[in-house]
């Protein structure tokens, strides 16, 4: 095994090539093996370079919280999208959808941009779901002109609306967020060319999102539990008690001789 000099280590790129060891989840040994050292030089270096030292803590302590993290999220409960994807390749095949691969993930993720990964009516970050500005029951389509980013709850409540006559209602409405959607629409139109300049023989489109739940783990609830409240939710619990617990011994007042005689069966009445 070649030789590694600690000055090496000591620095900035070593300390963090080692922090990164720790944290990707490596083993001391891996992490010596990974330095071209033994894992006694690795051990005797933490107690000579408290660099070093502090560099392995950083990097556990990064996983402990990430494992800490995914075990309580698992305890409790959670939910995610489900993303269904389709590949349109005929015309045919995209008029089964309704006209809804006139929106491709490029298109998407151009509006998703310039409206700066936020809700367009209320400004929230997080997941966001495409509004169709006209309605698809006013036979509003999903193109880029015709969609922006929103929330779950501005979508849901907009319903059937029309974009603009619902959004004057809002508490959270202003006239800057009512321009720049109207700056959208004026803008996608005129990149709408380029996108459709594209080839489009084959390519991916969003056809359903469904938001699943994933029930509590009591497993992991309870090893939780366990970990950081020891004394109340371990298996065994011990019971200390002290005083009088209120047994008396009718023989304790008996002589030996008494207790002889009533151990051979005689009675000494």
């Amino acid at each position: 095994m070649a030789k590694a000099k600690y000055e090496e280590w000591i620095l900035e790129e070593g300390l963090l090539k080692i922090q990164g060891w720790a944290r990707d989840g490596l083993t001391e040994e891996q992490i010596a093996h990974n330095m071209g050292i033994a894992v006694s030089t690795l051990g005797n270096w933490k107690k000579s370079h408290l660099e070093i030292l502090e560099a392995l803590k950083k990097g556990k302590e990064v996983v402990d919280i990430q494992v800490e993290n995914a075990l309580l999220k698992r305890a409790l409960g959670y939910e995610f999208v489900e993303v269904t994807k389709e590949r349109m390749s005929s015309e045919s095949q995209k008029k089964r959808h309704d006209g809804q691969s006139k929106l491709t993930e490029k298109q998407w993720a151009t509006c998703i941009d310039y409206f700066d990964s936020s809700c367009c009516y209320c400004g929230k970050s997080g997941k966001l779901t495409k509004d169709h500005l006209q309605p698809l029951k006013q036979k509003g389509e999903l193109e880029i002109a015709n969609v922006v980013p929103a929330c779950a709850s501005c979508n849901s409540s907009k319903k059937d609306n029309q974009w603009l006559s619902w959004f004057q209602k809002q508490e959270f409405y202003t006239q800057d967020k009512a321009k720049l959607i109207q700056k959208w629409i004026t803008f996608s139109l005129s990149i709408k060319e380029l996108f459709e300049e594209e080839p489009s023989e084959s390519e991916m489109v969003i056809s359903k999102e469904v938001t699943k739940q994933v029930a509590p783990d009591t497993t992991a609830a309870i090893f939780w539990l366990k970990n950081r409240k020891p004394n109340e939710w371990r298996d065994k619990r011990e019971t200390q008690i002290s005083g009088d617990i209120g047994v008396r011994n009718p023989m304790q007042n008996l002589t030996e001789e008494e207790l002889r005689r009533l151990a051979n069966g005689i009675d000494g009445t």
